[in-house]
């Protein structure tokens, strides 16, 4: 196992071990509300998009969206929203540093990196170009006004063609918070 992949699965037990805490205090935004899933057969006409599955912990929230069929070259196809309050992931950080780091991932992020206009205070698209394998493409908005660094992530299938959809996808979850 690769060291990212132990560093993503422990953030994400982390994540679902501490939604119970987050539960009990209340979430202020679900995830889930923020797209359909006939908007999200967007990134796949062919498949058949079911609920989401919420979770929250106390940094923020996020819904996943499964479908199949199961291949190879990924496995199963997934797409995740992703909600992260800034004041409690960066408590007293100035909010011009939280937007400096989400545009630096243009810089860092592989020649298919760019910055998503009209959306936010901070928007930008990457490929994970360290681990291509891995088949992740994400599109993320720090939305100032909210309080929120809001990311939708696409697992699976070819990501440079669906890169027009997945930002579409943003702008969209980003126009409901």
């Amino acid at each position: 196992m690769t060291r990212y992949a132990v560093a993503r699965a422990l953030v994400i037990s982390m994540f679902v071990l501490s939604a119970r805490h987050a539960i009990a205090q209340g979430s202020a935004k679900d995830p889930c509300a923020l797209l359909k899933p006939a908007e999200i057969q967007a990134v796949d006409a062919n498949a058949k998009i079911g609920s989401g599955v919420g979770e929250t912990n106390p940094l923020g929230a996020s819904c996943t969206y499964h479908w199949g069929p199961r291949t190879k070259e990924w496995g199963e196809s997934a797409l995740s929203i992703r909600l992260i309050d800034t004041s409690k992931a960066w408590p007293g950080r100035n909010p011009d540093i939280i937007t400096q780091g989400v545009l630096l991932k243009v810089r860092r992020g592989g020649p298919n990196a760019s910055q998503i206009p009209g959306v936010g205070d901070a928007a930008v698209f990457s490929l994970s170009e360290r681990y291509p394998t891995n088949r992740d493409a994400t599109a993320e908005a720090y939305l100032r006004s909210k309080g929120v660094l809001l990311s939708v992530e696409l697992h699976g299938g070819d990501l440079v063609a669906k890169k027009d959809q997945l930002i579409a996808l943003l702008k969209t979850a980003a126009a409901r918070l």
